[in-house]
């Protein structure tokens, strides 16, 4: 039932988008008349003499599917026809009888016309609403399986910790352990709250991320990076390449680690299981960027806008688990810490996806080196 359903809403948007080229609708319309003038011409039965019922086909069917415009000029057509049917044969009108019925034919075309034209509106309005309405269902049930997907990885950690906490405070010898546990676990019920934020965020539009911007190392936080998807893939090589003098930008930290967690999960996951994934910093003369390159098959050039959008998903990863909101919020937040998260490059040979923060002011670089000396 359902797949009937879908194939009536295609031929609906099919027979009455309004985007067919103009040539394409008064090709339509010149095509029923003069298939019509030919019918009269060649079979007797439709060759009454005047204008007749038959006639109003084109203009109808020209109203339908074309609007009012190729309408008018099917109208126009027939019209004529009508006229060389009439008696005395040919096309002056005369006023008598008959050339009053041929003039009444044309502006019985025109009513026609109108509302033909009014169905085809109706019909397109409708469609257009059928297919929005299976647009957002489709967003629901995709909101609805991120909310499953997202949430039982940081309550799988949380649990894990907790136990983990419980076992070490059952020995002695391991009481030392119970507060690192106990941190752990924190962290995950923070993660858990920012995502509840981030999913309301994603199903309301109007909403906006919360970010807390704070002077941070750019370096620090990209060798924090690698040692997060080292723990979880530890087969996985990563290098950093980043420079030993620190690099201060002004991000929110866990938002940061969000951006970059997102990146990598999808660089370890789109690109080759023996392909490393490096990661970089540098200085920028607007700010300073964060670059993360895989080795994977690449983004078409017609997607590298589009994967950013809600629920948007390139053709090359359909078979990969997601549901396409990662780099929906990472954009979101990057344009919210006063930067921007863009495609740098992209082949056959792989894709660099870069993060560009704002730098930190001067004098938040130097205030822990003023803290030491004031000590």
């Amino acid at each position: 039932m359902e797949a009937t359903q879908d194939r009536l809403l295609e031929l609906s948007l099919r027979l009455f988008r309004p985007d067919w080229p103009r040539s394409v609708r008064y090709g339509l319309a010149l095509l029923f008349t003069l298939a019509i003038a030919g019918l009269k011409l060649a079979i007797p039965a439709f060759g009454s003499p005047g204008p007749d019922l038959f006639l109003t086909i084109p203009v109808a069917a020209s109203a339908v599917l074309a609007g009012f415009g190729p309408a008018l000029l099917a109208t126009i057509g027939t019209t004529l026809i009508a006229a060389w049917f009439t008696p005395p044969a040919g096309f002056a009108i005369s006023l008598n009888t008959n050339g009053l019925d041929v003039i009444g034919f044309f502006f019985e075309g025109l009513v026609v016309a109108i509302l033909g034209a009014a169905v085809r509106a109706a019909f397109g309005r409708s469609a257009e609403s059928l297919r929005r309405r299976e647009q957002l269902e489709q967003e629901r049930s995709a909101l609805i399986a991120t909310v499953n997907h997202e949430i039982r990885n940081p309550l799988a950690s949380l649990s894990g910790y907790l136990q983990l906490a419980s076992r070490y405070a059952r020995r002695e010898d391991m009481r030392e352990r119970v507060a690192p546990a106990i941190d752990e676990a924190e962290h995950q019920v923070a993660r858990l709250l920012r995502l509840a934020d981030d999913l309301q965020v994603i199903s309301s539009p109007s909403a906006v991320f919360r970010v807390e911007p704070e002077p941070l190392d750019l370096a620090v936080a990209a060798h924090a990076a690698a040692r997060r998807v080292e723990a979880l893939a530890p087969s996985r090589e990563v290098t950093v390449n980043a420079p030993m003098e620190p690099l201060m930008v002004r991000a929110d930290p866990a938002r940061l680690d969000q951006i970059l967690d997102n990146l990598l999960k999808n660089a370890v996951a789109y690109s080759r299981a023996d392909a490393p994934i490096e990661i970089s910093t540098s200085a920028e003369a607007e700010g300073a960027l964060i670059r993360v390159r895989d080795h994977g098959a690449g983004i078409d050039p017609t997607d590298r806008e589009r994967i950013f959008e809600r629920f948007a998903r390139g053709p090359s990863v359909a078979t990969q688990p997601g549901m396409g909101i990662g780099l929906y919020v990472s954009k979101a937040i990057a344009i919210r810490m006063g930067g921007r998260l863009f495609i740098e490059e992209s082949s056959s040979q792989g894709t660099v996806f870069a993060v560009e923060l704002p730098l930190a002011p001067v004098e938040a670089d130097l205030a822990p080196d003023l803290a030491g000396v004031a000590n």
